[in-house]
């Protein structure tokens, strides 16, 4: 009891310092085991997925685009009629817009006495006949009467300028009781059935037409008809660097006038193409253009493209196998060669429905 009662006291009587000693002590005691015991740390087991892309899966289509160019109406024939003879104009038999036939006259210019001058050669002419078959004309003596005879007739036929062609006479450029030269206007004549639609192609186009092709022409008054392409130049213009195409039209009611502007759309070559969203297209780290799509064995492939044309309802591209399953949706979170889950893109039923 003392002893116990010894201890006590000795503990209330140690200083300070020593209580501070002692249990930095214990507290280093404790900190030090620490590294020797092992703890079990809990760990998560992580699990890595595939990446889920959007698609739509389509097969191609023949597909031919649109070539469009400007152009303009010119007749199909445009003739400055003008006369073999000179005289007064003695009468304008049509009115400038009035339709004629081959061979109607236009303008008639006064003979004189050229009509008896005809009646006078065609008499010798009969004589020189005669006498030539009974001996008494030389050869020589009848081709100068028949020479005769055709020059008095000629300048009677002269005297009346006819129309070369069926057509309108565009434009007259005298009265009547004016001075006609020889030489002379009378009248300018144009054929307009058919009437020709002449455009400009650029050389990248040129490769796209060719005779014979349908084209479709529309004018500014939305009148459309329909054409054959009948001309193709050869030889570019060396300012533009075009080619000059000419598309025949049917224009029986002459609807279609002399100088009027249209536009031309052509069919280019066939190809086998897709239909795919602009949107979806997208660069390699080269520059190609391109899209990236599903393969066989269901990894991602980018596959370079060209544009054919771009329309309102998408791209029509050429590149891709026949059947093709494209990524619509997560393209840029995918890589070469990468396994990825397919999802397919019900936004686009709509647009392999209008191509099928």
């Amino acid at each position: 009891m003392k002893f116990l009662s010894s201890i006590v006291k000795s503990i209330f009587t140690i200083s300070n310092i020593q209580s501070a000693g002692i249990f930095l002590f214990f507290a280093s005691v404790w900190m030090i085991s620490g590294f020797f015991v092992e703890s079990e740390i809990p760990t998560k087991q992580v699990i890595l997925e595939e990446t889920t892309v959007r698609v739509m899966k389509q097969s191609a289509r023949p597909f031919s685009r649109n070539i469009i160019l400007k152009g303009s109406a010119e007749a199909d024939k445009n003739v400055q009629l003008r006369a073999e003879t000179s005289g007064q104009v003695i009468s304008l038999p049509v009115a400038q817009g009035q339709f004629v036939k081959k061979g109607s006259p236009i303008c008639q210019i006064f003979i004189g006495d050229k009509d008896e001058v005809a009646k006078e050669a065609s008499l010798n002419y009969e004589t020189a006949k005669k006498l030539f078959d009974e001996g008494l004309y030389s050869n020589s003596q009848l081709q100068a009467a028949k020479g005769r005879y055709e020059r008095a007739f000629q300048d009677l036929d002269f005297a009346s300028v006819k129309a070369p062609f069926d057509g309108i006479v565009d434009r007259i450029d005298l009265d009547v009781g004016d001075f006609l030269p020889r030489q002379g206007i009378c009248a300018t004549v144009l054929d307009l059935n058919p009437i020709l639609i002449s455009a400009e192609v650029s050389e990248n186009d040129m490769s796209e037409i060719s005779l014979n092709s349908i084209a479709k022409v529309e004018l500014n008054n939305e009148k459309v008809f329909e054409g054959k392409v009948n001309f193709i130049s050869s030889s570019a213009n060396p300012i533009t660097r075009t080619f000059r195409v000419e598309i025949s039209v049917a224009n029986p009611d002459t609807e279609i006038k002399d100088g009027m502007t249209a536009e031309v759309s052509l069919k280019g070559i066939e190809r086998i193409a897709h239909l795919v969203p602009v949107s979806i297209l997208r660069l390699d780290n080269t520059g190609n253009l391109g899209i990236r799509t599903i393969d066989t064995d269901g990894l991602v492939a980018f596959k370079e493209v060209d544009i054919i044309e771009d329309t309102g309802e998408g791209a029509w591209i050429t590149g891709l196998e026949t059947i093709s399953t494209i990524i619509t949706v997560g393209q840029d979170y995918v890589s070469q060669g990468e396994k990825v889950g397919i999802a397919l893109d019900s936004r686009f039923n709509n647009l392999n429905e209008r191509i099928n």
